[in-house]
């Protein structure tokens, strides 16, 4: 039996393997992400009304939405024979989805978010402050993003190393390691 191959040289399967592991991967982590900004800052009204309808469920479905959507894109940047040595084991997945989760937070936190703001008319973020007011508060709301991301990163790291590696079994994730 003959088998296609792309001009990556890799096959088909294999292929579609990492696609599904970079949607599957940013849905499991924008879960954990969407629970750090949802429980700690309160942020999915603000992310609800990027789609004009600022409530909790409309937050989740577009951090969802988007979640899969840069799971994709975590495969189309790190899928590559320059990266294959780091793909090659669950340190290296790891170490890709954290650089992809701090650069999707410079790009996303830095250029999207705000562009998004200033095309529906408004003149500031509308960014809940803690409790504390001030620089405490304008720290504290920093440090809880950037956890988010981290925690992003290292679940999509994690679970993609779950759907491509021989040795990256996850006990609780149902995949057959057969597969791989």
């Amino acid at each position: 039996m003959s088998h296609s191959k792309r001009s990556d040289g890799s096959e088909p399967a294999v292929a579609g393997r990492r696609w599904r592991a970079g949607a599957v991967g940013g849905l499991v982590a924008g879960a954990g992400m969407g629970a750090v900004l949802h429980f700690g800052l309160g942020l999915m009204p603000t992310i609800g009304a990027l789609v004009r309808t600022e409530t909790v469920p409309a937050g989740w479905v577009v951090h969802l939405f988007n979640s899969i959507l840069f799971g994709g894109l975590f495969v189309a940047v790190f899928d590559r024979p320059f990266f294959a040595d780091l793909r090659g084991d669950v340190g290296g997945c790891l170490s890709l989805g954290v650089v992809h989760s701090a650069l999707l937070g410079v790009i996303t936190g830095g250029l999207l978010l705000p562009a998004a703001i200033a095309i529906e008319g408004a003149t500031s973020l509308p960014v809940p402050t803690l409790p504390v007011p001030g620089l405490t508060a304008s720290f504290e709301f920093g440090a809880v993003i950037a956890v988010a991301h981290l925690l992003y990163g290292l679940v999509l790291g994690r679970v993609f190393a779950a759907f491509t590696l021989a040795d990256g079994a996850i006990d609780w994730l149902p995949i057959d390691p057969v597969d791989r």
